[in-house]
């Protein structure tokens, strides 16, 4: 097995030294597996582009190292590629890898990209651009943005800075409205949050809820009913708790495709936790088995011995 190893060279606050150092780490794990691998450490602007470069190239699978904004930034390069992706989950949330079942320690990772198996699973899409976990328009973004001011200003790290951050927007609490529409119905609404997932979440607000499943070819919409600010409020200590929010909280629908327009023409939207200024209409779409994923190989569904089978199969 040959691999190609793509590395974000500005993740989080490491110097080029440090990401190197790192490589190294992988690609010695790769070896004690039997893997021979090539490191490619570029810059976050780059990495799609290199990771469709890698996509016609000899190797077996192309592993991602690094969080969820690196890990969907190769994504959008070998969605609708016949090469695979690899995960080695080196950020702070891991999203995407905990859906996949990745292990979280190095050689436990390697181990698993070493003996896995291949399985295609959807990815979405948001006007043509990839992501893999999902996307959200209202509060959360304008949070991440006011976050990311504080902490550029004083030094913040993200906890604190996040909750001034949702104690200044909650403050202006600014509904947004929103006219989405479905291959199934149009929802005219004016609300503080509307969340898109590459197929079903767990109901949750700003902690991410889990995904059983990655191929149901679903792009799930949630929207918050909340309409002041004592109950935003509640909604989101419950979800800084990690306390699951109850269904009547969100409008859910599962559909293939979404169009929304604003009443604002410029917005920041949230992708796969990149905050990116875009204009209305966000045209939504579910691409079925677009991403081929390299991942810990499942254990075969035992059948009792006693259970019938068709006709024609073996015992």
């Amino acid at each position: 097995m040959r691999v190609a190893i793509l590395l974000n060279s500005k993740a989080g606050k490491l110097d080029r030294a440090v990401c190197e150092e790192r490589a190294q780490q992988i690609q010695d794990a790769f070896t004690k597996h039997s893997v021979e691998s090539e490191v490619f450490l570029c810059e976050p602007a780059r990495l799609t582009r290199t990771a469709q470069q890698l996509a016609s190239k000899r190797f077996d699978a192309v592993v991602a190292g690094g969080g969820d904004g690196t890990v969907s930034a190769v994504a959008g390069g070998l969605a609708g590629t016949e090469m695979p992706l690899a995960v080695i989950p080196l950020g702070t949330l891991n999203h995407f890898a905990k859906d996949l079942a990745m292990p979280q320690e190095l050689d436990d990772a390697v181990r698993a990209i070493a003996e896995g198996e291949n399985q295609p699973i959807d990815v979405g899409e948001l006007n043509g651009r990839v992501f893999i976990n999902n996307s959200s328009i209202g509060l959360y973004p304008q949070a991440v943005v006011v976050r990311d001011d504080q902490r550029k200003r004083r030094g913040w790290g993200k906890f604190p800075a996040m909750l001034l951050a949702c104690a200044r927007v909650l403050w202006r609490f600014p509904l947004l409205g929103v006219v989405v529409q479905t291959p199934e119905s149009t929802v005219v609404t004016k609300t503080p949050f509307v969340f898109f997932g590459n197929n079903e979440y767990t109901t949750s607000l700003f902690s991410l809820g889990k995904r059983e499943a990655l191929d149901k070819g679903t792009l799930c919409i949630h929207t918050v009913r909340a309409k002041s600010r004592a109950k935003m409020f509640w909604l989101m200590v419950r979800a800084l708790l990690g306390t699951p929010e109850e269904v009547r909280n969100f409008e859910a629908q599962s559909v293939t495709e979404a169009t929304v327009r604003c009443t604002k023409r410029h917005l920041h939207v949230a992708l796969d936790g990149e905050v990116l200024r875009m204009t209305s209409p966000l045209s939504y779409r579910i691409r079925p088995g677009a991403l081929i994923v390299r991942r810990p190989r499942r254990e075969p569904v035992a059948v009792a011995a006693d259970e019938p089978i068709a006709a024609g199969g073996a015992r």
